[in-house]
């Protein structure tokens, strides 16, 4: 019998994983639908606007945190690695979004605490699926 918490961390991940994908496509398609709605439409053009490779990264992480998700529920080895550069990809788009963009997008939605707190959270739960996956492969749980 698989310990429950396996299942709860890959739907976990899982979520993290879809919900990633979905705001990836709505964003490159230019799809104002679900959450999108609430973003004012300047962090929208903000987010349409961003350079090739920052395109590239999102994309890599995307599909890193969803095939890393599935890998973990799947019991596979490669989902270590997987969400070790999902988490990675993810820490390279915070410090870019937060530090080097023009205008960061801390200043484009109008400073505070709040855009901090929230990538912080995001980045968080990234490792904490890093971890738990690393720790699944010690226990011999993905194989």
């Amino acid at each position: 019998m698989q310990r429950w918490h396996f299942y709860v961390m890959g739907l976990i991940s899982l979520g993290y994983g879809l919900v990633s994908l979905a705001e990836y496509v709505m964003v490159s398609y230019g799809l104002r639908m679900g959450w999108l709605d609430m973003y004012p439409p300047e962090q929208i053009n903000w987010l349409a606007g961003v350079p090739a490779w920052v395109q590239g990264v999102w994309g890599a992480h995307v599909a890193l945190a969803l095939i890393g998700s599935l890998c973990l529920l799947a019991h596979l080895r490669p989902a270590v690695w997987m969400t070790a550069f999902a988490f990675l990809t993810l820490v390279v788009l915070a410090v870019w979004a937060a530090l080097f963009a023009n205008p960061t997008i801390i200043a484009l939605v109008g400073g505070g605490v709040m855009p901090w707190v929230t990538m912080g959270l995001v980045i968080l739960l990234s490792f904490l699926i890093y971890l738990y996956t690393r720790q699944e492969k010690q226990v011999g749980e993905v194989l």
